[in-house]
């Protein structure tokens, strides 16, 4: 839809962008105001039919910041940044200031559950990948445990959206090269369809090394130690069109990582964090069945997911051997009825978690972690409703049922309570006005909860030992789930043809989201003689408040591009009053890009300057790091597609991360981050 306002609209929007806030929509190379189709509201929506907080970073983005893992790939977005330290196979993604197992994550609408220690959970290449939907916000509402922070939903590419049009049969390789880390990456695909079948093959082989820091003010471009790692897998996908109404769909989806890595990556070797040789082996099979015939009442889809995660791990200097394996078995069913006066979203979500470990304490008997073996269930039903009100108002509202519970199976554990079962209801009501053809707003408030997970309930045995000291794990299976409620107002504005071809998109949002029972990973009773922790559990001990605002514009004319976005969270202990940990540093992004060339050629630079992260409790540890200083950096990136001639087919993306070569820490990690960068990708597609 394309809108024509006057220069005083205008005015009228900027003075509303200064207090409202809505989701910016992804870009690509031609439009602002094309049509984006999401799926995390597990059914797909246009973008801008969705009270929720939604930013979603497409395949062009992908492909021209060559990202080293998905959480480099969002790390732009306002209010997101990436967690977990600069090795890739170990970062993770926060949205709000909150993390790890606080957002969700799910790859082809299966969830992917694996959490245990200091372990990486992000096993996709993005090579894989057409795109990543954020969800800022809780979203329990639809997809129950886990998305108190947000969630963040990754769409594996298929045939049938990369074959051209009129072809039944294509591929590419591409071969990448980073500076910084001597990186190679090799990728390759084939695909086709047919009258009745669509298929994908896809493999990649990653060989990086070490990286260096910056050189500017007190860097010097020293080499981060073990900080490398191989990387390949593969993804193979077959869809089957049965009849006109009926459709199946299989996938299958490996990754492996070998690396010598610290046995918490986000730090350096020390005697308390050992080397370790790790290698990690990641499986997901997934098998749908999407039935749509002609008729309001049916849309539905079922599918049947697993997901097999296993670490091996040797501790060099120990000569110990370790075993992680966590499996997820799960089943889900959506269905769409539009009925006569609303849309109903409705369905059943089931799936069991395992985990086993084995602790090795070779030579230091009795010093380690005891071996879990422990499993839980979760069964979920979910409904949601679009309800028209009038010609310009629409309800969104939903509610979902939550029953889960985990069992210790150690027939010789500590623990005498092994089986915890509760259950959470999680609603959701939000208002959407469509003021003019201009200017939409929202009003919004969502519930969402975690439950504890199995590690957290279960743990016992040696945490650390300093010499004679030693810490052990307390066990409690009496954890609360986490409970988070939020509220958002949104603004969402879309302006075309103000001053002749050119576009403007402004987004806005300003939230609140109060946590209680956050649980978190203690140490206390400190020995009379050393003052060490003695001991190590976790407790539900916070009630959290986080707030903020987002807002972004992205401005066309013509052939030129400006974007620019601004996010600021604030978080605090309602009890204390202290800052939480964890917080994002206030951050902004400006963009600017050409295309030439009738579109074959595109250049342009992105700006980022973080604030210096000053809110922090009083007693803070910064480790390595002195403070979470400013900083600011430049990308360069050059794509060039030829659409026509001799050079059609082939597309060469070439990215300059960090052209200033800047020292610099990411608030709340421990290790500098990768200086200046060069990263090129030539790709042939047939």
């Amino acid at each position: 839809m394309t809108f024509t306002r006057s220069r005083l609209a205008i005015a009228v929007m900027a003075v509303s962008s200064g207090f409202a806030y809505a989701e910016s929509a992804p870009q690509t190379d031609a439009t602002l105001l094309n049509q984006v189709t999401v799926t995390a509201t597990r059914s797909e929506k246009d973008i801008n039919d969705v009270a929720q907080t939604i930013e979603v970073v497409d395949q062009y983005q992908i492909q021209r910041d060559q990202p080293e893992s998905v959480a480099q790939a969002v790390k732009s977005l306002p209010n997101v940044s990436v967690s977990g330290g600069p090795r890739s196979n170990s970062q993770s993604i926060n949205i709000r200031g909150l993390e790890g197992t606080r957002v969700l994550q799910i790859t082809d609408g299966a969830r992917q559950n694996f959490a245990n220690g200091h372990r990486g959970t992000y096993f996709t290449d993005p090579e894989l990948l057409k795109s990543i939907e954020v969800v800022k916000g809780p979203s329990s509402n639809l997809w129950g445990s886990g998305a108190i922070g947000g969630v963040v939903v990754q769409n594996t590419k298929t045939a049938e959206e990369m074959l051209e049009p009129g072809k039944t049969l294509g591929g590419y390789v591409s071969q990448g090269f980073h500076s910084n880390n001597n990186k190679s990456l090799t990728n390759g695909s084939i695909y086709g369809v047919t009258d009745n079948f669509d298929w994908l093959l896809n493999g990649y082989y990653n060989d990086a090394g070490n990286y260096e820091t910056g050189t500017s003010g007190k860097g010097n471009g020293d080499e981060v130690e073990n900080s490398g790692s191989r990387e390949q897998g593969g993804m193979a996908k077959l869809g089957w069109q049965l009849n006109d109404d009926s459709r199946l769909e299989f996938k299958a989806q490996h990754a492996q990582t070998n690396a010598k890595v610290p046995s918490n990556p986000a730090e350096q070797v020390d005697t308390d964090v050992p080397l370790i040789i790790q290698e990690s082996t990641n499986t997901n099979l997934s098998a749908a069945y999407l039935f749509n015939p002609d008729s309001n009442l049916i849309d539905s889809k079922f599918q049947l997911f697993y997901n097999d995660t296993e670490f091996d791990e040797y501790r060099i200097e120990d000569k110990q051997t370790d075993n992680t394996h966590y499996k997820t078995l799960g089943a889900a069913f959506t269905n769409v009825s539009k009925l006569t006066h609303l849309d109903l979203t409705y369905g059943l979500d089931a799936y069991r978690n395992t985990i086993e470990t084995q602790r090795d304490d070779t030579g230091n008997e009795g010093n380690r972690p005891e071996a879990l073996d422990g499993e839980s269930t979760t069964m979920g039903a979910f409904v949601q409703a679009d309800v028209p009100l009038a010609e310009a108002w629409t309800l969104q509202t939903g509610v979902r049922y939550d029953h889960f519970e985990a069992n210790d199976n150690r027939s010789d554990s500590e623990i005498e309570k092994k089986n915890q079962k509760d259950s959470a209801v999680s609603p959701s009501v939000a208002l959407i006005w469509d003021t003019t053809d201009w200017l939409t707003l929202t009003a919004g408030y969502n519930e969402a909860f975690r439950a504890p997970n199995m590690e957290e309930m279960f743990t016992t045995g040696t945490h650390f030992a300093v010499g004679p000291f030693i810490n052990s794990f307390v066990p409690n299976p009496d954890l609360k789930p986490e409970e988070a409620k939020n509220k958002e107002i949104s603004a969402r504005m879309n302006f075309s043809d103000i001053f002749g071809d050119d576009e403007l998109t402004v987004t806005a949002n300003v939230f609140q989201n109060d946590v209680d029972n956050f649980i978190n990973q203690i140490v206390y009773d400190p020995h009379p003689i050393s003052g060490i922790p003695t001991k190590t559990t976790w407790k539900n001990v916070d009630e959290a408040r986080l707030k903020g605002f987002e807002i972004a514009g992205n401005y066309r004319y013509q052939d030129v591009q400006f974007g620019l976005s601004y996010g600021q969270t604030r978080g605090e202990d309602k009890k204390t009053g202290e800052y939480l940990d964890n917080i994002p540093a206030d951050k902004v992004v400006a963009d600017v890009s050409y295309m030439m060339l009738q579109g074959d050629l595109k250049i342009g630079s992105r700006y980022t300057h973080v604030r210096a992260q000053e809110k922090i409790r009083t007693d803070y540890d910064y480790g390595n790091v002195d403070a979470y200083g400013s900083y600011d950096l430049v990308d360069l990136y050059v794509s060039y597609e030829p659409a026509t001639g001799a050079l059609k087919g082939i597309k060469t993306d070439l990215t300059l991360n960090n052209l200033t070569d800047e020292y610099y820490v990411s608030a709340w990690e421990q290790l500098h981050e990768p200086g200046r960068n060069v990263k090129l990708n030539v790709r042939y597609m047939f």
